[in-house]
């Protein structure tokens, strides 16, 4: 996967070298200081919240870069601030997302759990629970595609459907799915809402099985499940 470069969006990458140069300039302005105190701390705090809005798009909340950025720019009492040392956090992970290490961390941890969820389908498929069945592996391939066009830094809203979320990453600009692609996933969206919707459901065993697997395939593309 790091071979290829995958999921390397060259915007994320423009705006942290622009973060890195900022932070490059509050560096040396603190260093010339010979208080060695934060002056413009207005600048700071908007170039601390902007590298961690960033920093969080990368990996999962929890991710070692957000950790370790807060750690240096935290002040208050018993701490201090060390703007060279958040600096280097920022310039790893810059490092880490050109050659495509930082999100796909995040993704293939993503299809961990989505793979879960399509065995919990495959359960309830099993003990002919169709329609249970078809609203979960609908819901893991929603959370799924939401995860793909986060990490291209593609807008989605909060409420965002199945069907909008095909057509985003089906469009020119993004290309990410295909049109036959897109054609199976409406197809499949269309199934989970009879089955959440609690109208008519006439969906055969095989036809649920064969969502599921459609839905592994598509969810092991997009998060580089190996």
């Amino acid at each position: 996967m790091g071979e290829n470069k995958t999921y390397v969006n060259q915007s994320i990458l423009k705006r942290l070298e622009d973060l890195i140069s900022e932070g490059e300039r509050l560096w040396g302005e603190f260093k010339s200081n010979k208080d060695g105190i934060i002056l413009d701390i207005v600048s700071f705090t908007k170039w601390s919240t902007s590298c961690l809005n960033i920093l969080d798009k990368l990996s999962i909340s929890t991710n070692r870069f957000v950790k370790q950025f807060e750690i240096w720019v935290e002040g208050g009492p018993g701490k201090k601030m060390n703007i060279g040392a958040a600096l280097g956090v920022l310039k790893s992970a810059k490092d880490e997302y050109s050659i495509g290490l930082a999100v796909d961390y995040h993704l293939s941890v993503s299809a961990t759990v989505f793979s879960g969820l399509l065995d919990e389908a495959d359960y309830l498929v099993r003990k002919k629970y169709l329609r249970a069945a078809a609203v979960i592996s609908g819901a893991a391939l929603e959370e799924g595609l939401k995860t793909r066009a986060r990490s291209e830094s593609i807008e989605i809203g909060q409420k965002e459907t199945l069907n909008p979320l095909i057509q985003k990453l089906k469009a020119a600009e993004n290309g990410i799915l295909t049109a036959f692609e897109a054609k199976e996933l409406e197809a499949i969206a269309k199934m989970r809402n009879d089955a959440a919707h609690g109208g008519e459901f006439n969906y055969s065993k095989k036809q649920v099985e064969e969502v599921l697997i459609k839905v592994e395939r598509t969810l092991n593309r997009l998060l580089g499940t190996k």
